[in-house]
């Protein structure tokens, strides 16, 4: 099943919104997606960019205190590979993509591995990341914002077992570039980290290279650059790949954007992901960050 991990990094503090002992950010996270009909359960019958399956704070986050504080990641390193060892999460949140028209499917002609069994003759397809990335960005944000005031400096997507896509998405995401028109705010620096399987054997030149070529807006794709140790990719260890081995790369892509909000946040990761996708169609797994420098 095609899923989505997202993950917020950077802080919360001040007094929840809501009765933070009756609602937990899954209830939250799948009311807020119901509303703006991005998401839902499953079985409900609408055309849904994902299907809700799990939510959870980071274990360090009470909604009932007045005060939670996160220290900023800005200059900070990191104390580790893992998600779960990163007191900077704010929380995380998983969704499944096979929510697409349903189709038939040709039944292998011989059972794997000596054992038999019997193939289903239908799959749902899966909704496409780079249509979701926008959406399911801001629905999280929105959601954290319930237990507290939210400064987000990084969010970071693990993909897993995503379907094969030639696809070209380039005209949804350059006719989205009006909203960002619209902002005269000052812009925001970022850079975007991946792990080596975004682009399989390919270079991260190339994918500069592309992304330059594309008309991206008030968004400013620039260069390759080494990439800080505190905005490097980090193995989330609840992912559906629990126990993958990420061999991340040293190298990512600085852009200059036009504000730093999630909306923001979630063209870029799309963006991305549509021009790896478009060197490398048949990327299934992959971890990809951008965070606030």
């Amino acid at each position: 099943m095609s899923t989505l991990f997202l993950e917020a990094f950077g802080r919360m503090s001040g007094t929840a919104s809501i009765d933070a002992q009756e609602e937990d950010l899954y209830s939250v996270f799948l009311g807020r997606s119901e509303l703006m009909g991005w998401g839902a359960p499953a079985s409900n019958g609408r055309p849904l960019l994902w299907a809700m399956e799990e939510a959870e704070l980071n274990p360090g986050v009470d909604p009932g205190l007045i005060s939670i504080q996160f220290p900023s990641t800005t200059g900070i390193e990191d104390p580790g590979l893992t998600a779960d060892a990163d007191p900077y999460r704010i929380g995380f949140v998983q969704v499944g993509l096979n929510v697409g028209p349903v189709e038939a499917v040709e039944s292998p002609s011989e059972p794997r591995q000596g054992y038999s069994y019997s193939a289903l003759p239908y799959h749902r397809r899966s909704a496409d990341p780079v249509l979701v990335l926008p959406a399911l960005v801001q629905c999280f944000y929105d959601s954290l914002s319930r237990f507290g005031d939210v400064e987000v400096t990084a969010f970071q997507v693990s993909a897993s077992y995503l379907e094969s896509s030639t696809e070209n998405r380039f005209g949804y995401l350059a006719a989205a570039l009006n909203w960002f028109n619209t902002n005269s705010k000052a812009g925001a620096e970022a850079i975007v980290a991946f792990d080596q399987d975004l682009l399989g054997c390919h270079d991260v030149s190339e994918l500069v290279s592309n992304l330059r070529h594309r008309n991206t807006g008030a968004f400013k794709f620039r260069s390759v650059v080494g990439v800080p140790r505190r905005c490097l990719i980090k193995v989330p260890v609840e992912t559906p790949q629990m126990g993958r081995i990420y061999a991340r790369s040293e190298l990512g892509v600085s852009v200059a954007m036009p504000e730093w909000t999630p909306s923001a946040a979630g063209w870029v990761l799309a963006s991305v992901v549509d021009a790896a996708r478009a060197i490398e169609p048949d990327i299934r797994d992959f971890a990809i960050r951008v965070t606030r420098v």
